[in-house]
């Protein structure tokens, strides 16, 4: 396994810096939807319990890097392993980009099958039945469990 090394408290204080700040943003645009009363909450309740716990996370993370040890590395990937990393990031973000586009059906079973390729050395005709799988028990356990609506996306609306 390929991997380079990094300064493991410059990590930590760059996650919580900018969780911090994300944090912080994210808790104005909060603080701008109506609070509702305590007998219907209105719909700023959430999200400021979300950026709430962001914010604490962000700051036990800018706590841990200033108290940590400089000496301390972490292996950070290298080689193959930063280019199936950075395949992930990338298949993530297309999945997000096309969900609204293709729905939930096409788009979760495109991102399954790569995945699967990109991670395993399955044969594509194995992919394809498990991805269709995978696939339909999110859809059953979303749409006839949770009676959660999944997007269907533009294409089939």
């Amino acid at each position: 396994m390929m991997s380079a090394s990094l300064q493991k408290r410059k990590g930590y204080l760059t996650i919580g810096g900018i969780g911090t700040f994300l944090a912080a943003g994210y808790l104005s645009m909060a603080l701008q939807l109506p609070l509702g009363q305590l007998e219907q909450p209105g719909a700023a309740v959430f999200p400021l319990i979300a950026g709430a716990l962001f914010l604490l996370g962000s700051l036990a993370a800018l706590w841990e890097g200033w108290t940590m040890d400089p000496a301390e590395q972490i292996a950070v990937p290298a080689g193959t392993n930063l280019v199936r990393l950075l395949s992930l990031i990338g298949l993530l973000l297309g999945y997000f980009i096309l969900l609204p586009w293709a729905g939930q059906l096409i788009s979760s079973t495109l991102f399954c099958a790569l995945l699967m390729r990109i991670l395993s050395n399955l044969p594509w005709p194995r992919i394809a039945v498990y991805s269709m799988i995978i696939t339909g028990a999110l859809y059953v356990v979303f749409i006839y469990l949770l009676k959660v609506p999944l997007p269907r996306g533009m294409l089939f609306s």
